[in-house]
């Protein structure tokens, strides 16, 4: 019975991890299209680093509470513990772009990707952060 329930548990793991991968590459992948169809020019688009994290409907209506008092509006519903639903990928990206005269900028970005494949780019926390003190 050991023998049997030993191989099942690691074809299971293994199967976790792959999709996992798959969701974060795909997620990357979005990102990098998205970038580079916004930037100076798509040739000059040096990807950096890439860091994800699941993004639940609760995470985006802390976003949209913070973007709602920022800008003076009423905020959204608050959250309720069945907004715990993945609902895409939080992507931090930073990456270089090479401007028309040369210079290299380097920049970052926070992405949400759906599982769709839509990106959306939301503000910076830390800009958040420091339009909220105000």
């Amino acid at each position: 019975m050991n023998r049997l329930i030993l191989p099942l548990l690691f074809s299971a793991l293994l199967l976790l991890v792959g999709c996992a991968k798959n969701t974060e590459k795909k997620a990357e992948l979005a990102v990098q299209d998205f970038v580079r169809n916004r930037i100076s020019d798509a040739k000059n688009y040096f990807p950096g680093k890439f860091r994800f994290q699941p993004y639940t409907k609760r995470d985006s209506l802390l976003y949209l509470a913070q973007m709602a008092q920022i800008n003076g509006q009423p905020a959204p519903p608050a959250p309720t513990p069945a907004d715990s639903v993945r609902i895409g990928t939080l992507v931090y990206h930073d990456y270089r772009d090479e401007m028309r005269n040369g210079v290299m900028v380097r920049d970052s970005g926070e992405y949400v990707v759906r599982p769709s494949g839509d990106v959306r780019i939301l503000m910076a926390e830390s800009l958040r952060r420091k339009r909220l003190q105000k």
